[in-house]
């Protein structure tokens, strides 16, 4: 197969590639590589992928291992996906580019919009006009209201974002739910809960824990510590892609749309989180029980993934117990932590 990966110099982009390659696929990645604080790992990334950072420029194309081929391109800039996605003729399209954090995403909500929604929807239109086969897009486990509760399933509520990042999340949900009625487009969704590993975002919770364990900072837990989330490793959600891939979406009313959650489907309180990442980096630290209510910030207090449709309709469930992916994202981070990148 011929895929398409954008987001390619992102965590999970990262991470999707290699596999696709170690799958045999032919892969092209694109990226805008935006310059944030996520560069260095962004570079370092693409250098495990074969890619030098210095070589990277727009539009130019570079060769990597086993074949991969990536150039630095916006998805935002129509012309150029159309002009790519002609000539190549992809057999899937992993849609993973995104801006992403909700605090950020409330101070910038048409960057936000933009990128999330406009750059999806010039993704799916280009997948229309060029037969791509499937379509995949990753969501996300905050598109989920206060009114909906844990253990969180598919058809509960969506439709009163907390935060402008959950709506834009849930406004590229629609678009691909629309392409799949209108078009007959084979599309589906992974809405993601917390997934870490290593090469992670310096802004996910497990990166910001062990940064602050490591300069003996305070770890401010919100709501009086009561915090719970579903912290799902990354080779969980490439197990998943790899069974979502293998099949076409589950055609429900003729439509073939299939939107899943993934995620590891315990409740993990973020106290006992932060107890495991001490222990698994040799470090103490202070937790801070702050009483704020995680929905001034548009979080919900617990949130954790009813996996059921996953493993009823793809035969796959997630495995990797935080007790036991903590310690190889800790290994990782130590080698890396000042050295590769820089927090």
């Amino acid at each position: 197969m011929k895929i398409l990966v954008t987001g390619a110099a992102g965590f999970i982009g990262y991470h999707v590639t290699n596999r696709m390659l170690e799958n045999g696929h032919a892969v092209v990645g694109i990226d805008n590589i935006c310059n944030n604080k996520d560069l260095e790992l962004k570079y370092a990334r693409m250098n495990l992928l074969g890619i030098t950072a210095s070589e990277v420029e727009p539009l130019k194309e570079l060769v990597g291992k086993n074949g991969f081929r990536f150039i630095m391109m916006d998805v935002l800039d129509r012309d150029s996906v159309d002009a790519l996605c002609k000539k190549e003729s992809f057999d899937i399209i992993i849609h993973l580019a995104a801006m992403t954090g909700s605090a950020t995403a409330n101070m910038k909500p048409a960057r936000f919009y933009e990128t999330n929604v406009t750059g999806t929807m010039n993704m799916l239109e280009t997948a229309r006009l060029y037969g791509v086969q499937h379509f995949f897009f990753s969501s996300s486990s905050t598109v989920y209201s206060a009114q909906a509760s844990s253990p969180l399933q598919e058809d509960d509520h969506v439709d009163t974002p907390l935060n402008m990042y959950a709506a834009s999340k849930r406004s590229a949900e629609l678009l691909c739910y629309t392409y799949a009625k209108s078009y007959g487009m084979p599309i589906s969704i992974f809405r993601l809960f917390s997934v870490y590993g290593p090469w992670c975002r310096p802004d996910s919770v497990p990166m910001q824990m062990a940064d602050r364990i490591m300069k003996g900072r305070r770890v401010r837990i919100m709501n009086n510590g009561h915090m719970v989330r579903d912290f799902t490793y990354i080779d969980d959600l490439l197990e998943g892609m790899d069974a979502a891939l293998a099949s076409q979406p589950y055609a429900a009313n003729g439509v073939p749309y299939a939107l899943y959650n993934v995620g590891r489907g315990k409740p993990v309180s973020l106290v006992a989180f932060t107890q495991a990442m001490e222990h698994s980096l040799g470090r103490t630290t202070e937790v801070q029980m702050d009483p704020t209510s995680p929905l001034v910030v548009g979080e919900l207090v617990e949130m954790y993934a009813d996996n059921s449709k996953l493993e009823r309709e793809l035969a796959y469930s997630p495995v990797w117990d935080y007790e036991e992916a903590l310690p190889r994202f800790a290994d990782w981070f130590l080698e890396h932590y000042g050295k590769t990148f820089h927090m």
